[in-house]
């Protein structure tokens, strides 16, 4: 028997359940393009600008590196501290990435628009209805909030979101 088809045209084409993906990633430059590239496959089919995700996925493992990077020059191949988590729903996707460093960000951006280094986090912030920070045993992680298109995200979600509700 066939499925009457107004009933499979209202079925959602993402899951209702938060779908979430996880890379663990060495320190070296290509970890950036890896990070971007699963990003961007992580939202594929789903209501968000892949090329957005992307992005913040880019700069936020931009800054993991470095970070890693300035903790120790060089790591074996087979450690991979920095992590990028990607949680995606209809109505936001949560993107963390996590590195060694346990120091704090600065606490001001000095990367101006036309800067070519320091605009990670002011892109971020351009694009995200939410960035923080949360610390661990062993470093910290960076998260951002991107509303799914016509979606405006409210302060008890993004309190649930973040924790702190």
């Amino acid at each position: 028997m066939t499925p009457d088809p107004a009933v499979i045209a209202d079925r959602s084409p993402y899951p209702p359940e938060p779908a979430s993906a996880v890379l663990s990633l060495q320190v070296r430059r290509d970890a950036v393009r890896d990070a971007r590239r699963f990003a961007a496959d992580a939202v594929a089919g789903r209501p968000y600008d892949s090329y957005e995700i992307a992005l913040l996925a880019s700069e936020l493992t931009t800054n993991a590196v470095r970070a890693a990077e300035a903790m120790h020059p060089t790591w074996p191949d087979d450690i991979r501290p920095i992590g990028v988590r990607l949680t995606v729903t209809d109505r936001y996707a949560h993107l963390a990435v996590g590195d060694p460093d346990p120091d704090p960000l600065p606490a001001q951006q000095h990367g101006g628009l036309l800067a070519e280094r320091g605009r990670g986090l002011t892109i971020v912030d351009q694009h995200a209805a939410a960035r923080w920070v949360t610390y661990g045993d062993h470093g910290k992680t960076v998260h951002a909030l991107i509303a799914a298109p016509g979606v405006i995200l409210t302060a008890a979600e993004l309190a649930e979101i973040r924790g702190t509700s």
